[in-house]
């Protein structure tokens, strides 16, 4: 342990860096939109913070429901440090619990498979799959241990157009208030009909932010996508529809001007993209893993109807191209990393086709700055 004098400074240099940073993001929404200061990615102070009022209250995609079809499949997630366990219980009822055993905090499961009951390997103690503590060897005679009245602490979890969201915060808002508007536009595509087809794996070194915005704007089409998305969605043409408080669709119309794609953001880090010509439809979901504050696992999963989904060749023409936009975003991430730590950027303005991050960066701002308030 840390003598005492030193912890104390330890704690106040950490509150002094916050506070500059907090400062730097305030002065940044009063004045015209422009790139966040390099703080907000580089501040080991402000991603704990943002991790506690903007990731973890969040709701957050961790599935598809049809990963899950059978009574007893299970998939273990670590949602930002918090081991978590989704289960279709015996009601068929998807339901997600913390996966710490309540005994010695063993982790009573890893990976994912199908199950009648979880049973920690540490002491023996068997959870049912609704969590609740069925089994606890050689407990009978310790005084006040009550066997049925322990369970595993259950998270909420919401269904929508496909996937399973789950938050970490006791109450939080429903998530049908957050997609009302989005919802609206998408019903009819029916989202929920699409399969996955693939996923593409991506060790990812950058703030999470730095993904976050090189994806809700289609103005680097220009430079990152010349050969590939330009031609096909040109950056002149994009623009951002205004879902209010809870994300961005920025809708590309293809270069004849007839409907193309829409990119999805609902706060804070739920990214999609939705290809809208019936012939080669598909539906990307950017899975972000964030465990650092310049590291996350990418997982890009690409889905079709169930109609193309069992086209092949399709299929594998649509993991390519993916694969292909990908590594050019990697080069421009890359870049945009190491540029964020020279001394001698200064953020300047941001273009029209640059709407979707000014709506998160108000959405980061509030979220980051409420508590000031």
């Amino acid at each position: 342990m840390l003598p005492q004098p030193i912890r104390h400074e330890a704690v106040r240099r950490m509150n002094v860096t916050l506070s500059s940073t907090l400062s730097d993001l305030v002065q940044h929404s009063e004045q015209p939109p422009r790139a966040l200061p390099t703080s907000c990615y580089l501040d080991p102070e402000f991603f704990q913070a943002e991790l506690e009022q903007v990731l973890r209250p969040g709701w957050h995609a961790v599935a598809r429901s049809d990963d899950l079809p059978e009574v007893g499949d299970f998939r273990s997630v670590d949602l930002f440090g918090e081991p978590i366990v989704l289960v279709r219980d015996d009601a068929k009822r998807l339901r997600v619990f913390s996966r710490i055993c309540l005994h010695r905090a063993c982790l009573i499961v890893e990976g994912e498979g199908n199950a009648k009951r979880f049973t920690c390997p540490f002491h023996r103690w068997g959870y049912s799959l609704d969590g609740r503590l069925t089994a606890a060897p050689l407990m009978e005679d310790v005084p006040l241990f009550e066997r049925d009245k322990q369970s595993l602490p259950e998270l909420a979890l919401e269904e929508w157009q496909g996937f399973v969201f789950v938050s970490l915060e006791p109450t939080p808002a429903p998530l049908s208030q957050q997609v009302e508007e989005i919802e609206q536009l998408l019903r009819p595509l029916d989202l929920a009909r699409y399969k996955r087809v693939g996923t593409l794996d991506f060790d990812s070194p950058w703030n999470w932010k730095v993904l976050i915005e090189n994806f809700i704007e289609s103005y680097h089409h220009l430079g990152t996508h010349s050969e590939t998305a330009q031609p096909v969605y040109p950056a002149k043409d994009t623009y951002a529809m205004d879902l209010s408080a809870a994300g961005t669709l920025l809708d590309n119309p293809m270069v004849d001007g007839t409907p193309g794609a829409w990119i999805g953001h609902l706060f804070p880090s739920f990214l999609f993209f939705m290809t809208l010509v019936d012939s080669y439809a598909s539906l990307i979901w950017y899975e972000l893993q964030i465990d650092a504050i310049d590291h996350f696992h990418l997982r890009i999963h690409v889905m079709m109807p169930e109609e193309l989904a069992a086209n092949e060749p399709l299929a594998k023409t649509m993991l390519d191209t993916f694969n292909t936009v990908h590594q050019e975003d990697i080069m421009a991430c890359n870049r945009v990393q190491r540029g964020l730590g020279g001394r001698l950027f200064k953020p300047t303005a941001l273009s029209k086709q640059e709407e979707g991050l000014v709506r998160f960066h108000r959405f980061l701002t509030e979220r980051m700055t409420r508590a000031e308030g």
